[in-house]
């Protein structure tokens, strides 16, 4: 019984590559992945060491609209992008000072 049904296992596994190049073209399948206008803001964070950056990781990382996080702790900067969707950088803030930090907003500076 088991040597039948592990034939018409693997007759389903090699023949699903030929039913699917048989289907449709890929690209009716494709999904149309909203674009979203990220905001990348730098912050100076009053840090001073590898408990501090882990902290500020563990606490800010993982909130909403967050997408990516970078925590400099030679620099003392915390450099979030994050989706003006879902979050806002007094929140951001907020959630610094909560961990017990306190944070400055970096203004660019063109040269």
């Amino acid at each position: 019984m088991k040597r039948v049904l592990f034939s018409v296992l693997s007759a389903l596994l090699l023949a699903a590559p030929v039913a699917l190049s048989a289907s449709e073209p890929a690209a009716s399948y494709s999904f149309d992945k909203k674009k979203t206008n990220s905001v990348t803001v730098t912050y100076n964070v009053n840090m001073h060491c590898d408990k501090c950056v882990n902290k500020i990781k563990e606490n800010i990382s993982f909130m909403k609209g967050v997408e990516d996080l970078k925590v400099s702790l030679d620099e003392k900067t915390v450099v979030i992008k994050y989706n003006p969707a879902k979050t806002d950088e007094p929140t951001l803030v907020k959630a610094i000072e909560k961990c017990g930090y306190t944070a400055e907003k970096v203004e660019k500076v063109d040269k």
